[in-house]
């Protein structure tokens, strides 16, 4: 701990300032005139209930960092999707990745995450759907439909929800059936021709049993117009592709199509020890590729495609960038062009050999069962049971342009199996312990066509990769005295992976190894497996302590991992090495406070991460026949220094206002291998300094005529880096990104009517980059999305 202070009275005035905060803080809370008023009066802020350490517990009595968020504050705030979530936690950031990593999502919690999707990596930050843990971040950018609450946890989360949580996690739970009858449907219109219907219905079956069905439908059209390069510019040479009714418009991105239905039954007879609850839903995102633009482009050794002479043709520079601040690209989704190969030999691709579709698709279902069974009064058995499975395709053309400098169209496809088991019991209200098991199996599937001409690269993939989890834990709770807890958590894990290589030729015969004929590099990978296990042991040791109705502080330890795996993308058999896993030590210190009467909700912690093995793609390898690489290595250690404060106001009846605040401060301590060529200057991905947002609604009572409630969000965080090389080219300028709803409500709440705006200000913002200056000369943007209105209908019964 007493790093934790030298280190935060050596960074900046803010981080003092909030130090302070927390310290002069139990003062305040600790006013035994305040008045104590019940969680359900009005002016207050509602309880939340969460289960972050096995059992249901009040928000405020939870000594974790948690970003716990309702149904109806999702629906205020127009959040309709996981990468929404980050603009309203602290040291959250959760948004699309690029087009790179096909239909997935960036997840980062206090600077620890992942970035690639491949499932030979594992994620940082542990995605959960009603405890059912999600294994990669593919497929990961759901729809928030009809839950009860997110719970946003930050900090490593090893010995509670387990497997490569070193980050953080995010909750989803859905509502549960019950005994009430009821639902509503909901439809929604706004720009680009956004139509999209949302329902529910809850129906009791018997005096025990209940069925709750949901159901979402939403349709967008793209924002970022692909136009043909040789239609709108008719003297550059380049010839067009065709025409169509939309002149020189050849298609779009950033188009959403999804659609998921879910069915719930719950069987919870009155007064029976047995509840089961059984969850099956399936979805359908047909989606176009993410929005993505051409900022950088400059490689010669890219020329347009000129019959039979290859050293000719445009070259690939400025030309292809459209422009500036406009939802436009030339990207066609196509091959053909000429070439100057990284071996000094000129080449020709003629056209129409490969042409991928700017699609992001994703099919997915799964079942759940949870079974919780009181053995005794102080004796309790859960069964968790869950099946998923994901299949898509995505297309990637990276440089954005009618040239052709990597494709890449590849089928996804992601199985898992897991079941934990928790026995829980409570000792004389002294003791709460769980202890339990959790096994995680899944293999996936990766199918598809990479073409790089530079590197004589045209394949086929077909790569299987089978993964295998097992863990035993225990948490306990000791009640020292009314007021005082002692806190202790275990978890031991046992990892196995194995990635299988297939590389073969498009006509489906292995690679020669011939010298510069097609895919010689890649010659041998075909049938090579390679393997990664390990074991890790986390713990969490913490004590909290309630000094008052108002205010409760803590201060933990706790750690966690995220597994090691495979190099998924080896040019030469030498480069099929394993990584072993990253590991985080996290001290944490913080407080949760109702202040004024419960008017005033404040939470905060200070927290210093300790960061060891990092994983970090290697560039170059020396030690391979091929020099140029990209290999997940262990490579840095790191400490991160940072804290968050989250508030709530409830002035006056019916007038709301929250707001949230982070801060990261980043520092690599130790670089242990250079030819990741990060330096120690550098900042890790997705690391903002500041992080701030607030929002501000007021419910105004139009007597018998119902209510009108306008609402305004803003958020904002600081630049940041998309890449772990960091420079100009992958920094993120991060905008002001404000959104505003106003609703009417009915004078029986039965039914409604809001008109929303998203990005009100209409930032032109990127949420990525894809930085790859040094292999292709080129860097694209994923952009993100300009200012949208809705307006929304919704009727409930």
């Amino acid at each position: 701990m007493t790093y934790i202070w030298k280190f935060a009275f050596n960074g900046s005035a803010a981080s003092l300032a909030m130090v302070a905060a927390m310290i002069a803080t139990p003062a305040l809370a600790q006013d035994a005139t305040a008045p104590e008023q019940a969680a359900d009066q009005p002016g207050q802020p509602a309880d939340i209930i969460v289960t972050a350490q096995f059992r249901a517990q009040n928000l405020q009595d939870t000594p974790i960092a948690i970003t716990a968020v309702s149904s109806e504050t999702l629906a205020a705030r127009s959040q309709t999707s996981v990468t929404d979530l980050g603009q309203f936690a602290p040291n959250v950031a959760l948004a699309t990745a690029t087009s790179l990593q096909g239909n997935s999502v960036a997840a980062f919690i206090r600077g620890v995450g992942q970035l690639d999707s491949s499932f030979a990596l594992e994620p940082g930050v542990g995605i959960y759907i009603d405890d059912i843990y999600y294994g990669t971040t593919y497929g990961a950018v759901m729809d928030l439909t009809d839950l009860e609450r997110v719970e946003v946890l930050r900090g490593p989360q090893g010995t509670l929800a387990g497997k490569n949580s070193v980050g953080g996690a995010v909750k989803l739970f859905s509502k549960k059936p019950d005994a009430t009858a009821g639902g509503f449907i909901e439809a929604t219109y706004g720009s680009y021709d956004k139509l999209e219907l949302r329902g529910s219905a809850n129906i009791p079956l018997t005096d025990s049993l209940f069925l709750r069905v949901s159901g979402v439908s939403k349709n967008v059209d793209g924002y970022m117009k692909l136009l043909d390069y040789g239609c709108v510019n008719p003297a550059s040479g380049i010839a067009p592709t065709g025409t169509n009714d939309k002149g020189c418009q050849a298609g779009t991105e950033g188009g959403i199509d999804v659609m998921a239905l879910r069915a719930a039954l719950r069987y919870a007879p009155a007064g029976s020890p047995l509840e089961i609850n059984i969850v099956a839903d399936v979805s359908k995102d047909n989606s176009e590729a993410v929005a993505t633009k051409l900022l950088y482009a400059n490689n010669p050794l890219v020329r347009s495609y000129v019959p039979g002479n290859p050293t000719a043709g445009i070259p690939f520079d400025s030309r292809f960038i459209t422009a500036s601040k406009s939802y436009t690209s030339y990207a066609n989704y196509a091959t053909g062009g000429n070439y100057t190969t990284v071996f000094g030999i000129p080449t020709q691709v003629a056209p129409g050999g490969f042409t991928a579709s700017p699609t992001s698709s994703v099919k997915s279902w799964g079942i759940a069962g949870t079974i919780d069974y009181d053995l005794s009064d102080m004796l309790k058995l859960k069964s968790i049971t869950g099946y998923r499975k994901a299949d898509g395709t995505s297309a990637i053309d990276v440089d954005g342009s009618p040239l052709a400098i990597l494709l890449q169209q590849f089928n996804y496809g992601h199985e898992q199996f897991t079941q934990e088991l928790r026995l829980s019991a409570n000792f004389n209200d002294a003791v709460d312990l769980t202890v339990g098991g959790f096994y995680y199996k899944a293999t996936d599937l990766l199918t598809g066509r990479s073409a790089i001409p530079t590197l004589l690269f045209d394949f086929l993939v077909d790569d299987v990769v089978k993964n295998r989890s097992a863990s035993a834990f225990a948490h306990a709770e000791f009640h020292v005295s009314d007021a005082f807890n002692v806190i202790a958590g275990l978890r031991y894990t046992d990892d196995k992976k194995t990635y299988n290589y297939s590389r073969r030729n498009v006509d489906g015969t292995l690679p020669s190894g011939a010298f510069f004929t097609p895919n010689f590099l890649l010659a041998g990978l075909d049938g090579l497996s390679g393997t990664f296990k390990g074991s890790r042991l986390d713990y969490r040791l913490g004590v909290n302590y309630r000094w008052s109705d108002q205010l409760m502080t803590y201060a933990q330890v706790s750690t966690g991992f995220k597994g090691g795996g495979i190099n998924p993308r080896p040019s030469a058999p030498d480069q099929v090495q394993t990584f072993g896993p990253e590991k985080l030590t996290t001290y944490e210190a913080g407080f949760k406070a109702d202040l004024m009467g419960r008017m005033i909700r404040l939470n905060g912690a200070v927290f210093l991460n300790d960061y060891k093995d990092m994983q970090l793609v290697r560039y170059q390898c020396p030690e391979s026949v091929v020099f140029s690489c990209s290999v997940p290595s262990n490579a840095g250690d790191a400490r991160v220094f940072g804290w968050e404060l989250e508030a709530s106001l409830h002035p006056t009846d019916g007038l709301s206002i929250d707001a949230s605040a982070g801060y990261l401060d980043f520092d690599y301590k130790k670089i242990t291998n250079p030819a990741t060529l990060v330096t120690k200057d550098m900042i890790a991905p997705f690391i903002s300094k500041w992080q701030l947002s607030a929002g501000m609604q007021y419910e105004a009572d139009l007597g018998g005529s119902g209510t009108l409630t306008p609402r305004i969000d803003w958020s904002w965080r600081s630049n940041y880096f998309y890449n772990a090389i960091n420079n100009p080219f992958n920094q993120i300028n991060a905008p002001h990104l404000v959104n505003a709803r106003l609703t009417y409500q009915g004078p029986d709440k039965d039914w409604s009517l809001s008109l929303a705006v998203t990005n009100l200000l209409d930032s032109y913002y990127y949420a990525g980059k894809a930085e790859n200056v040094g292999s292709f000369g080129v860097v694209t943007g994923v952009v993100g999305r300009p200012r949208e209105w809705s307006i929304t209908a919704k009727k409930s019964f």
